[in-house]
């Protein structure tokens, strides 16, 4: 335990992690000073966003609909949120009640304990290859990129960091029983937990493992299916997660969108849009991280990052892309943690350019964080 968990380390991250969370907290209080972007998508709904913003601002837009499912369940056009995470809310609800301030409570309490464990968690796994410079640039990076708020706010993303990043722990381990079980919670989180299977079966090949010591591997869409046939039964289509996109995002398209497409699309909208309009620095973001995460796998590939973790960063980016759209995907692409890796590697080589790399993402985190918390669409 102590080889796993030495407290010299733990200290060191967690003092990263409390700085974040007080920059953030410092942006909320000036955030206040923003109008509202409108009554609708407000955490908790208006009444209750406006007499206690310093919690619900936190459950803005995705948030409400976790906060209604644990609350009371599915409701319609709510199929897309996978269940993982509202259940654990409604579980550490119980004792105190179920209501929506104390599930908002439980959600931040999750997701913030999820993240410090999952920076921990990377920590350790980066070490296995890397030295300390690299594996700090990497949290430092994730910390500082512009939408690294969502892993304190009540949405999904820190619990299926921390169920991915063990599932890898454990992979890189050769634990391939925990790996397994692991990975069937993180495909039970978000539709990305099943790329840990072909993930995986790469990293067994990299690593020449024979087929009956990691065989388990086959049960990680089980978290998927599991919901799959939940949906069948209570809305008779297993897809809906799927489908819904579509309804609710009028950007997602049927069939698949090649990426060049989509790529031009945005540069259609940019042209058109207004500037001034606050929607014009979320199509800036999505076109950003679109051409970001698209390189950085590439770069992997020349810089020998694994396979498993080259394929994870490539798929996790495009798997959105393919309704035609980069809508949320800033937001989806943070739990890619092998892309924020490449990066660090890149810019470890450019010592200028990564001061100017992280200091334009600490103010374009500020940005986007309080026109989040002010009900602005980010992602």
């Amino acid at each position: 335990m102590k080889k796993f968990w030495p407290i010299s380390n733990f200290k060191v991250i967690f003092l990263i992690f409390l700085s974040w969370r007080l920059l953030l907290l410092l942006v909320f209080f000036v955030s206040l000073q923003l109008p509202l972007a409108g009554r609708n998508f407000l955490g908790g709904g208006l009444q209750n966003y406006l007499n206690t913003p310093w919690l619900f601002a936190w459950a803005n837009f995705d948030g409400e609909h976790y906060l209604s499912i644990a609350n009371i369940g599915y409701k319609g056009l709510e199929q897309a949120f996978f269940p993982i995470y509202p259940l654990l809310m409604h579980i550490l609800s119980v004792g105190v009640g179920i209501n929506l301030t104390n599930l908002t409570i439980s959600g931040l309490l999750i997701s913030n304990l999820s993240f410090l464990l999952s920076l921990f968690l990377l920590w350790k796994l980066l070490l296995i290859d890397y030295r300390k410079k690299i594996v700090y640039l990497t949290i430092f990076l994730l910390l500082v990129f512009p939408t690294s708020f969502y892993f304190g706010a009540v949405y999904s993303e820190s619990i299926f960091l921390l169920v991915s990043l063990a599932a890898f722990y454990f992979a890189r381990g050769k634990h391939w029983v925990w790996a397994t079980i692991f990975a069937i919670l993180a495909s039970a989180t978000r539709v990305f937990g099943f790329l840990l299977l072909p993930a995986f079966f790469l990293e067994a090949w990299q690593e020449r493992e024979k087929f009956k010591n990691f065989w388990w591997i086959i049960f990680i869409p089980l978290g998927l299916l599991a919901y799959m046939y939940y949906q069948y039964i209570s809305v008779g289509d297993p897809l809906a997660f799927y489908k819904l996109q579509k309804i609710v995002g009028e950007q997602h398209q049927s069939g698949v969108t090649p990426l060049p497409q989509v790529y031009f699309r945005y540069l259609k909208i940019l042209f058109s849009v207004d500037p001034t309009n606050p929607i014009y620095s979320t199509m800036i973001l999505e076109f950003f991280t679109g051409i970001l995460f698209f390189i950085l796998p590439i770069l992997g590939f020349f810089k020998k990052v694994r396979w498993s973790y080259l394929f994870y960063a490539a798929a996790g980016f495009l798997l959105p892309t393919l309704q035609g759209s980069l809508s949320s995907v800033p937001r989806y692409v943070m739990v890619f943690f092998p892309a924020f890796l490449i990066l660090a590697i890149f810019l470890t080589s450019f010592p200028k350019l990564k001061i100017v790399w992280l200091t334009a993402s600490l103010f374009w985190l500020v940005f986007e964080t309080a026109l989040f918390l002010r009900g602005y669409w980010v992602a």
